[in-house]
């Protein structure tokens, strides 16, 4: 047969060809219209990421060719049974808002059309940037086998309806931010593979997971679990692998791990177990500090959802109705703004924090005394070996890399006491420097407050390497987890007494900054991402200016940060921070994110339209966050709004300073605070 082909090639190409086109398998495999739709509802709500853009109504889903290993479609009879997203939104050491979905996005909508393919056995959505707590719903993937949702930012417990997905092999809930236990799921008898690291579960170790009959791949390594592991535990002899590592365990292994048969793998290290090897455990005492269990870090809020379920039924009209909207908005600014300045003329003079000028406690005579009393509570200042820096990075390994800013890369770290900090490399070009360098290196163990992500230390070091002399500073910072952001818990209905407690924390790190360090440091980069909150909801600045060069700087650079004694400078930067401040005063009010100058216009516009004689109750009412109504005093939150439309002023040196805002901010808690005393009496 086979010559006999070969021959008719040579006699009859032409007709070869063509029965070869016809005896060539046609593709029959074609998806359902409601699913074709279903995937082009998906890519609107994945917000069109890279590997789905090429997606339209002609698109023949089946026979899609894979996108390398990022994006994959298998059909069966006519049905989706596989579906791989592997985008590029990948989960950082902490949140980093440029890698989630935009506030659009609802994951409750998402798994709702989601689930609709009910014929779905592999789903992997990877690194999309997803965001919210996962939904009970997901419940309705009836045949699902592998479920893969690794690299997110999904917060919150892990909903207990996932015991009842019987047929899940595989399941991949990896570097997102689940808290809270791991359900119950005994059920779950065909699992093979749980992968749970890099999340917030705990406290309560789930011992459960242990026995479960085909389980051969078990992944807890960096949680909360704390405690002691039960000795009771037994472990299937299906147990390959078991990864629990970098928690807070206590105590002596159960006999089932203990025992280690040859076929499996345990990795224990970073707890504070008694085990052969302690050298890589922690003291007991690290494990008795273990964090508190947040209940789950919000990040959107609450209405901003709700808000989106009507915007999926309205869909391109709400849409359409909403740019309108803005637009006539930003027309009324423009047109009525010289009518509202009078109008703003009108609100009672008793608010108005440029009127008052308060004494300032910080002389330069006081600075050594403020300086001994912002550290209390801080562990002593420390020059660092290099030795040390490189134990407490593991070397520098890119895992604990956090990221990359102006002034170096930035390192977390763990010291050899347990506590975690943060490592900045500061990289400095060292020619006709190094009594410049000096200067600055005094100034890092003054940068510690209370409401400052404090300097714990440094470490410099000096090469050379003809014809260059370099170096470079290791500063050591104390650790404040970024998902600890104060943008964060804006959304978690923090009332009125709590936002103006967070707001004089920020102010008086502001003005330590100002005042409380010889020369002062301005020019800090206020927004409310770099708001830190420790457990205690105390506030915390990060990401302030300190005082070595960028990393592109220069000597010309570095001499202008040290010029800062220049009035005109001081002035400048000083009242530049006032303004970044004012922005995030206004987010607190209004519960609102900014993310351009427009938006503070226009909410400073509301806030002052809200403010005047003319307006009524419910002006005002309707400007600021609706989760605030009833948690507030009337005449507190004008103290409060005044002081951010000054600190708006867009004439510099009409802005007020910090001990003035200061002044005023603790006057509007005295007058929320007298009037909460009198409601409870």
């Amino acid at each position: 047969m086979k010559n006999f082909l070969v021959s008719l090639y040579f006699l009859f190409p032409t007709i070869f060809t063509i029965i070869l086109v016809l005896l060539t398998p046609i593709p029959s495999a074609q998806l359902t219209p409601s699913e074709t739709r279903i995937l082009l509802q998906l890519q609107t709500l994945l917000e069109y990421p890279q590997v789905l853009q090429k997606w339209n109504n002609l698109t023949n889903f089946c026979n899609m060719p894979p996108s390398s290993s990022s994006f994959n479609i298998i059909c069966s009879k006519n049905h989706i049974t596989e579906l791989t997203i592997i985008g590029n939104k990948r989960r950082p050491v902490s949140w980093n808002t440029s890698n989630t979905l935009s506030q659009r996005f609802s994951v409750d909508s998402f798994f709702t059309i989601l689930t609709k393919l009910s014929n779905v056995k592999v789903l992997s959505l990877v690194s999309l940037g997803l965001w919210g707590t996962l939904p009970s719903k997901i419940t309705r993937f009836k045949s699902l086998e592998v479920f893969n949702i690794s690299s997110n930012f999904l917060y919150g417990k892990i909903p207990s309806s996932v015991s009842s997905m019987t047929s899940l092999k595989s399941l991949v809930l990896a570097d997102n931010f689940f808290n809270g236990s791991v359900p119950n799921l005994e059920r779950l008898v065909f699992l093979e593979e749980i992968n749970f690291v890099n999340n917030r579960l705990g406290p309560e170790f789930p011992s459960f997971l242990f026995s479960l009959p085909l389980l051969n791949h078990l992944n807890l390594a960096s949680n909360q679990f704390n405690g002691s592991i039960s000795l009771n535990i037994s472990c299937d002899s299906a147990l390959i692998f078991v990864d629990i590592s970098n928690n807070f365990l206590e105590g002596i292994f159960s006999s089932c791990i203990d025992s280690n048969p040859l076929n499996r793998t345990i990795v224990y290290s970073g707890n504070c177990l008694l085990s052969r090897n302690l050298s890589d455990q922690h003291p007991s005492s690290y494990c008795n500090k273990s964090p508190a269990f947040s209940t789950k870090p919000k990040r959107f809020e609450r209405r901003n959802e709700s808000k989106l379920h009507l915007g999926s039924v309205l869909g391109i009209v709400g849409g359409f109705v909403g740019i309108v909207g803005l637009m006539i908005l930003i027309f009324l600014f423009i047109l009525k703004k010289s009518k509202t300045e009078k109008a703003v003329k009108s609100v009672d003079n008793r608010v108005s924090v440029t009127s008052f000028s308060r004494p300032n406690i910080y002389t330069r005579s006081n600075v050594p005394k403020l300086m001994r009393l912002a550290s209390i509570g801080l562990r002593p200042y420390n020059i660092f070996t290099i030795e040390e820096i490189e134990d407490a990075t593991n070397n520098f390994d890119p895992s604990n890399l956090i990221g990359e800013g102006s002034q170096g890369q930035l390192y977390k770290g763990r010291l050899k006491d347990g506590s975690m900090v943060m490592v900045n490399i500061v990289k400095l070009k060292q020619k006709s420097l190094s009594k410049i360098r000096d200067e600055n290196l005094k100034v890092l163990p003054n940068l510690r407050h209370r409401h400052l992500v404090s300097v714990l230390g440094h470490c410099a070091i000096t090469y050379q390497d003809h014809p260059n002399i370099t170096s470079t500073i290791f500063i050591v910072f104390e650790h404040i987890s970024t998902m600890s952001s104060l943008r964060i818990h804006l959304t978690d209905m923090l009332k009125w007494k709590q936002r103006m407690t967070i707001m004089i924390g920020i102010g008086r790190g502001i003005q330590y900054l100002h005042r409380g360090v010889n020369h002062g440091i301005f020019g800090n980069n206020l927004k409310i991402e770099n708001i830190l909150l420790d457990n205690n909801l105390n506030p915390k600045v990060s990401g302030y200016s300190i005082p070595f060069p960028s990393k592109n700087g220069s000597e010309k650079k570095l001499k202008e940060q040290n010029a800062h004694n220049h009035i005109g400078s001081i002035n400048n930067a000083e009242k530049e921070d006032i303004y970044q401040f004012g922005v995030i005063l206004l987010e607190v009010i209004t519960g609102k994110l900014i993310t351009s100058s427009i938006e503070v216009e226009i909410l400073k516009y509301e806030l002052e339209r809200g403010l005047s004689e003319v307006a009524s109750p419910i002006t005002l009412s309707s400007a600021i966050d609706p989760s605030l109504h009833g948690t507030y005093t009337h005449e507190s939150l004008k103290t409060t709004i005044q002081i951010a439309i000054n600190c708006l002023n867009k004439v510099p040196g009409d802005r007020p300073s910090m001990e003035d805002i200061l002044w005023n901010l603790q006057y509007s808690m005295q007058v929320q605070e007298a009037r909460s005393s009198k409601t409870s009496s």
